[in-house]
């Protein structure tokens, strides 16, 4: 359908520098808007209208048609577009079957009633909340504009991040990660809880959310792996690769894992390891110690040999085996343990013919996390909503912005020709 639009003003300025005419711009940008939007709404009405049937229903006997008008200008409703809150006046119609009014101008718009914004206007919002903190968000769209508080931003990303959900798809590849990362919480010392994520990897490269929760650390993991067994159960098998935390093997009984120790966390680890040993960084004990344990994890993929196999794994293994025996004779008590837990699940991935790089694809996905979660403190659940909000654009699709751009529009100028 096409709409002439017409919109006839007269601005008071002082003078053509381009910064004057922008503020004068931005004083009339709403009221260019109320006027696009009735238009185009009015014109949608009366042609619904005029059809024997109207895209929408009755309140009270369920009726698709038969209505008549009752006023174009009733009462004002306000409405919060990307560009600012607009007033509107309401149009009324009246149902010929059992005689209820009702306003059609939200259901036009598609707005719910007594709600100030639509559920995509939300969703933008909810992004920006998530790419920076809502004092800058508020300084951004104070920029273009848009009179929006950072309140109106933080509410939009809780109730957009609350209802989003994250869960395994079949079509990706059959394998994982799960690492956590520490946030900082009103009212605990320092980052008093643990962001817990877990990502699955996409077969055309990179990762998507597949899990996403915060708990205490070193524990609460049942909460993010409870939901997600069904879908682990619909793979023949899941490789699932961590930082060695046991409690996220506990939370995942009855679901048939191979579990890999993450080779780029082993030697990242094992500084903190050789730290609390005593041992003094970059003397030639520490860098005898860590090159060790970067051969033992640098593994060649692509052997299929069967006896290949074994051969790499028993060579590494026994220089696995010396290493530990090396860290009790020094007395390197804390080192020892640490390899002695990780030796059984070093090369599950190697050992079954799967990928297992020492590069971490949950580690940046943390990085990504830190970005925004380091700007203040939080209660937990706003952290989470915000968080998961963040990671749903980055690594799920997320992108209301595109939703929009996406809609079929054309704008044509005087003389019919295709503006954009």
């Amino acid at each position: 359908m096409q709409v002439a639009i017409k919109v006839d003003y007269i601005v008071e300025i002082p003078d053509s520098n381009i910064e004057t005419i922008t503020a004068c711009f931005k004083k009339v940008l709403l009221l260019f808007l109320r006027e696009f939007v009735t238009r185009i709404v009015n014109e949608f009405a009366i042609q619904y209208m005029n059809h024997e049937t109207q895209p929408f229903t009755c309140t009270k006997c369920g009726s698709k048609s038969g209505f008549v008008w009752k006023t174009k200008h009733a009462k004002n409703t306000k409405i919060a577009t990307i560009f600012g809150t607009i007033i509107l006046c309401q149009m009324q119609v009246q149902c010929k079957s059992c005689g209820k009014k009702m306003y059609i101008t939200r259901k036009l718009l598609g707005i719910a009633s007594r709600r100030l914004m639509s559920v995509n206007t939300k969703k933008i919002f909810s992004l920006l909340g998530s790419l920076t903190s809502f004092r800058i968000s508020e300084k951004i769209l104070k920029m273009v504009g848009v009179k929006m508080n950072k309140m109106a931003v933080w509410r939009c990303t809780q109730e957009v991040g609350e209802k989003l959900e994250f869960d395994l798809d079949i079509n990706e590849r059959a394998r994982g990660e799960a690492d956590g990362t520490g946030v900082a919480i009103n009212g605990i010392k320092k980052r008093g809880k643990e962001l817990k994520v877990f990502v699955q990897e996409k077969i055309t490269g990179g990762v998507r959310i597949a899990g996403l929760s915060i708990g205490k650390y070193e524990g609460e993991w049942d909460k993010l792996f409870e939901p997600l067994k069904s879908g682990l159960k619909a793979f023949e098998s899941f490789l699932l690769v961590t930082d060695g935390d046991s409690a996220i093997l506990k939370s995942i009984k009855g679901v048939k894992i191979l579990f890999q120790r993450c080779l780029w966390h082993l030697p990242y680890q094992m500084k903190y390891y050789l730290w609390k040993d005593g041992v003094t960084r970059k003397t030639q004990e520490w860098y005898h110690i860590l090159g060790e344990v970067f051969d033992i994890t640098a593994i060649r993929y692509g052997v299929d040999d069967e006896k290949e196999i074994e051969a790499i794994v028993k060579a590494k293994s026994i220089r696995l085996e010396s290493l530990i025996l090396y860290c009790l004779q020094k007395g390197y008590t804390n080192s020892q343990s640490y390899l002695e837990n990780a030796r059984e699940n070093i090369f599950t991935a190697f050992k079954n013919k799967l990928e297992g790089k020492t590069t971490s694809k949950v580690e940046r996905v943390m990085k990504t996390v830190n970005m925004r979660i380091k700007m203040g403190k939080w209660s937990v659940n706003g952290a989470l909503n915000a968080i998961k909000v963040r990671l749903a654009h980055y690594y799920n699709g997320f992108d209301p912005l595109e939703e929009m751009d996406q809609k079929e529009v054309q704008v044509f100028d005087a003389y019919g020709n295709v503006c954009c």
